[in-house]
């Protein structure tokens, strides 16, 4: 083959340093007859390129997740309205289709032991509230927030009922005052009564009224935590005029929790003076509550002052219990 036979291609090397000189310098103007308006090169293809994206996005087939049912009612903007994250999130919607029951309890009242259905491994703790009294509780947790008193972070309110999602620690006081051979220290003993008192004096401040205020209603979890429950036994009252209520049923359940049963003759003290010495703070304290008029002035007592805000000491007792009143627990498998 002959030279003359193959292409020859001519680049015209020219013609694009002018280009070039006219990029970089703004204040040269190019004749409209020697140079005609183009259209950049590289900005043709991006618009190319994104409008084939567009095209074919509405086409494409890689989705992950298939979402089906009703939409769902998020409790975020209930949360913001108040600008706080305690305010209870209400959702209309049943929770058995989020969570799957597992067990039934008698902890102050039913208790459902539910799993997210998501992760089963996750267990929550359900109270239900029939019609009648979903508009109490429904407030009542909305407006209660004490480290002893039962509250809740949500609920669900389906076909009238209402279902919270509560901390609901495992324990009750029936459940320790039951086991016959096991009792309180007087440190332990301060922890309970403190706990108990601030949560009284909390309620009492708020301007309600537990009209069943005994052992079986107060919980105990296994970090020695006490709360107050059964709350939808609460009636509303003029803050501070539960306290004389309140200090003879604290008188009540200090009596239970020290030797196991309440004075028949309505008398508030202890039969057993070897375990309680007459001399011992938790003897005092008992003595001041057949006496005392302010609910409030008993946390100056020695037995309270000096002992009671040491939480921990319950560890060990709640888990005590736990072992030793397994016969109190009433469940029906869901």
């Amino acid at each position: 083959m002959s030279r003359q036979d193959k292409h020859c291609t001519e680049v015209n090397f020219e013609h694009y340093k002018e280009l070039l000189a006219t990029s970089q310098s703004p204040s040269r103007e190019v004749p409209s007859s020697k140079q005609p308006h183009q259209p950049d090169v590289p900005t043709q293809m991006s618009r190319s390129f994104n409008s084939k994206k567009r095209e074919a996005s509405p086409q494409s087939g890689n989705a992950r997740k298939i979402v089906r049912g009703g939409a769902k009612r998020f409790g975020l903007p209930q949360v913001c309205e108040e600008g706080t994250s305690r305010q209870l999130i209400v959702r209309e919607e049943s929770p058995w289709d989020t969570y799957r029951r597992t067990l039934r309890c008698t902890l102050a009242g039913d208790v459902f032991i539910a799993a997210r259905r998501s992760r089963p491994s996750q267990a929550v703790a359900i109270r239900e509230y029939t019609k009648e009294d979903v508009a109490k509780m429904r407030r009542l947790y909305d407006i209660l927030d004490h480290d002893n008193v039962l509250t809740a972070r949500e609920c669900f309110v389906n076909e009238g009922c209402m279902y919270a999602l509560v901390n609901d620690p495992p324990l009750t006081l029936e459940q320790l005052v039951g086991c016959r051979s096991l009792y309180p220290t007087e440190t332990e003993l301060a922890s309970m009564v403190w706990q108990v008192l601030s949560g009284l004096c909390y309620l009492s401040d708020t301007g309600l009224e537990h009209q069943s205020l005994i052992c079986r209603n107060i919980l105990l979890g296994l970090d020695g935590v006490i709360k107050i429950a059964s709350l939808e036994m609460c009636v509303e009252c003029p803050p501070g005029q539960a306290q004389k209520v309140y200090i003879k049923k604290l008188a009540s359940i200090t009596m239970e929790v020290m030797q196991k049963y309440v004075k028949d003759d309505g008398m508030v003290g202890v039969d057993d003076v070897e375990r309680w010495p007459v001399d011992s703070d938790a003897f005092e304290f008992l003595s001041t509550l057949s006496t005392t008029e302010s609910i409030e002035s008993l946390k100056e007592q020695p037995l309270v002052r000096k002992k009671g805000r040491l939480v921990g000491q319950l560890v060990l007792l709640a888990r005590s219990v736990l072992v030793s009143a397994r016969m109190f627990y009433s469940y029906e498998q869901e």
